[in-house]
Parts: C-alpha cells; sequence; structure tokens
C-alpha cells in the first residue's frame, strides 16, 4: 500500500488506519503493508504505481488535488485517468470566506471591486490554486497576502488586511464557527446543507469544473488495466473497511470523516479533477512561477 509521503503526515496517518481493515476484509490470507516512498509531493509514489503490474498486489493512496495539477504542468510519467481507481476515503471542500461582518455579503458583491487582496498560505498551496483559477474566470486583479500558517491567514482577513481566503472545509471550519469568517463560496457538487446560503461555482456562472474540481480528495487507485475480478475483490475489501464500526470509531479518535465513493465515482471525480486542472493550466504554471 504506496504512500508518497512521510510517515506521520495525513496520508500516511490514512493509510495506516485503513490498512488493517482492508486485509481483514480480503480473501486468502494477504498481508497489507505500508510503505513509504517521498518525494517530489508524492509524484515519484505514482510514477511506481502507475508502472506495477495490474495483478492487484499493489495499490495506493493517491493526493488527487496535487497530483492532477502535476499532471497538467509537469512532465510526469503517470496519467491519472489511465489508473484503476477503487474508492474515495475522504473528501476536503474548499470554501472561499471573507470576514464575518463585511460589507461582501454574495460572490457578485466581491466581484464588483476593482481589485482584492488575497490571504494565502503560499503560491503552491492547493487552496491558492482554486483562489487563482478562481479569480480568473472572475477576471479580477488580485494580490496575495501569504501567510506560514492557517491562523496567520484568517487572522489577516479578520482584521481587514485581506478581503478573502479560500482554504479547505476541515482547515477553515473552526474559524467559521467561531463567528470569525463566513462562507461566499462552496465547492462541490450541491450545496453543503449545513451552510444553505452558500452557493456551489455553477449557481453563479462559473464552469462546472470548478465545482468539484479542485477539491482535495483522498482517493485509492491502482495501476491501469486490472482484471474486472480482482478489481472488483479490492473494492469490496476498501468499502467494507470503511464501513467497518471499529475503523469508524478509531476515526472518530483521529476527528476525521470520510466521505467514500465507489470505484466508477472515484474515477469519475478523478477525469473531472485532471479536466479542470489541464482547463487551467496556464494560470497554475504563471502561478506555481511565482
Amino acid at each position: 500500500f504506496i504512500v508518497g509521503y512521510n510517515p506521520g503526515g495525513g496520508y500516511s496517518t490514512w493509510a495506516q488506519a485503513v490498512a488493517p481493515y482492508i486485509e481483514e476484509h480480503l480473501p486468502n490470507d494477504v498481508n497489507v503493508r505500508v510503505r513509504h516512498m517521498p518525494g517530489a509531493g508524492s509524484v515519484v509514489a505514482t510514477n511506481y504505481l502507475y508502472r506495477q503490474q495490474p495483478d492487484g498486489y499493489t495499490i495506493g493512496i493517491v493526493n488527487l488535488g496535487g497530483l492532477a495539477p502535476a499532471q497538467a504542468t509537469q512532465d510526469v510519467a503517470f496519467d491519472l485517468t489511465e489508473m484503476t481507481w477503487l474508492g474515495r476515503l475522504s473528501l476536503d471542500s474548499n470554501i472561499m470566506t471573507v470576514r464575518a461582518d463585511s460589507d461582501i455579503h454574495t460572490v457578485e458583491d466581491f466581484m464588483a471591486r476593482d481589485s482584492v487582496r488575497i490571504s494565502t498560505k503560499g503560491m503552491t498551496a492547493s487552496s491558492t490554486i482554486s483562489a487563482a483559477v478562481t479569480l480568473d474566470e472572475m477576471g479580477m486583479d488580485w494580490k496575495p497576502i501569504n501567510h506560514d500558517g492557517t491562523s496567520e491567514a484568517v487572522l489577516s482577513v479578520v482584521r481587514g488586511d485581506a478581503d478573502a481566503i479560500w482554504g479547505a472545509m476541515d482547515s477553515l471550519a473552526t474559524y467559521v464557527h467561531n463567528g470569525d469568517i463566513r462562507i461566499l463560496m462552496y465547492y462541490d457538487g450541491q450545496r453543503n446543507p449545513d451552510y444553505p446560503d452558500a452557493p456551489i461555482p455553477s449557481e453563479v456562472g462559473f464552469p462546472e469544473a470548478l465545482n468539484e474540481g479542485f477539491n482535495s480528495n483522498r482517493v485509492i487507485g491502482a495501476p491501469g488495466g486490472m482484471d474486472p475480478d480482482v478489481r472488483a475483490i479490492l473494492e469490496e475489501a476498501i468499502r467494507l473497511a470503511v464501513e467497518d464500526p471499529d475503523f469508524q470509531k478509531q476515526l472518530d479518535r483521529m476527528e476525521v470523516s470520510t466521505q467514500y465513493a465507489d470505484g466508477d465515482a472515484t474515477a469519475k471525480i478523478v477525469r473531472s479533477s485532471v479536466s479542470g486542472y489541464t482547463d487551467y493550466a496556464d494560470v497554475i504554471s504563471s502561478l506555481l512561477s511565482e
């Protein structure tokens, strides 16, 4: 079970947590061994995974939000759309937020400004990419104000140094709940029932590719060309692992949750993400060069 990062990070933690349950639900008493293969933002691991035999004995956890832009803008050896996809473990939707008492009440209010200042956590962060692509669609001039961490970036918006901040829902949820910032737009295929007033991008005139194409998905994949029967065995084991009550209790202790999707749905998510990043390759390349 390949992980493209060092031990201790989020992807390693997810892989270590789910591996024993995948093992439990696989036939023939096979072992599931987590192998860390860090390098180039997990490009090294994904290149390796892509080249393996599709016999079902090598799978990997993939950072779609990091690898789709890499495929769109760099010379990599893999093609995510040609891999075998077995399921999604989790989703962390992006959100666009403003200060809670800001006079920006709608996306249209935001777009009415001549230029804006955006609080960021570095130009290569996935949330900054989401912001840059959205701002390109808006046709707006913007200035990044970079910070080292989420708390500093949010504080910049709260005190008025920046007009807005994009980020993952999990990262910004505490500040939303505390009333520091307010969600202006929610990135997903449909509105979040907990925030019904926040539209999704396509509802305010943006391409559907923006809805989900730039969200952070933790997905499990394997080399392309896998026998359907082998794929079905792996996919079922992953589904049962995610649904396992003991695994769910472990996630509660980790203070995270699953947003499971089966292999076919995951493949669709992957295609949407790759397409989205490819369509905006020029914007992303320009951003990454700064």
